[in-house]
């Protein structure tokens, strides 16, 4: 009788720890999501944040990749966001990682010897996530780095586009986010 009680005690704490863990989030074919070769047209960005101040930020790749860039004219090509898929001779400060030899395209990524895309999430993690290290930058008027969690990524890559778009465009403003119109991204959380 207590060798039962003992087995059922251990599956049941092996079952909330199972379920306890993340799911590992899966994409098109099972792939992982924290690398693909598959460009996702629509992606939610702070789907799972810690916090709940804000809600989650919808991001169309099909847009921003066609007809988004702060000129208006011309295309953005994937290393503006995913800045590690870039030769490191390609590099900008305060950019050092590079994970590829050539620069990606859509083109690229659709050959077979192609590496699949990291997610931001590989290297820049939530805020207390200390699992791996994390990106640093030291800024000017600083003395200590600051971690590039995701979120400080993320707002970092995002409004100085936006930024950039609307002091070439001015009649977006009010149309697109700039650096202080978190609402116009974030959606609240239900």
């Amino acid at each position: 009788m207590r060798l039962m009680i003992v087995l059922a005690v251990t599956i049941c704490y092996a079952a909330l720890v199972w379920a306890g863990r993340p799911s590992p989030i899966v994409g098109p074919r099972g792939a992982s999501l924290d690398e693909s070769k598959e460009i996702p047209k629509q992606v939610v960005l702070d789907k799972d944040s810690q916090s709940d101040k804000y809600g989650e930020v919808p991001f169309n790749h099909e847009n921003h990749t066609k007809k988004y860039s702060p000129d208006g004219k011309s295309e953005i090509a994937c290393v503006e966001c995913h800045h590690t898929d870039q030769p490191a001779s390609s590099l900008k400060p305060p950019l050092k990682t590079s994970e590829r030899n050539v620069t990606l395209t859509a083109a690229l990524l659709a050959t077979p010897e192609a590496a699949p895309v990291k997610t931001c999430r590989t290297c820049h993690l939530q805020a207390g996530d200390d699992s791996k290290p994390m990106p640093t930058i030291t800024y000017p008027d600083k003395t200590t780095p600051t971690k590039l969690n995701n979120e400080i990524a993320y707002h970092n890559n995002c409004n100085i586009c936006h930024d950039a778009a609307i002091r070439l465009r001015p009649e977006l403003k009010g149309k697109i986010a700039g650096s202080n119109d978190c609402a116009q991204c974030h959606k609240p959380l239900q």
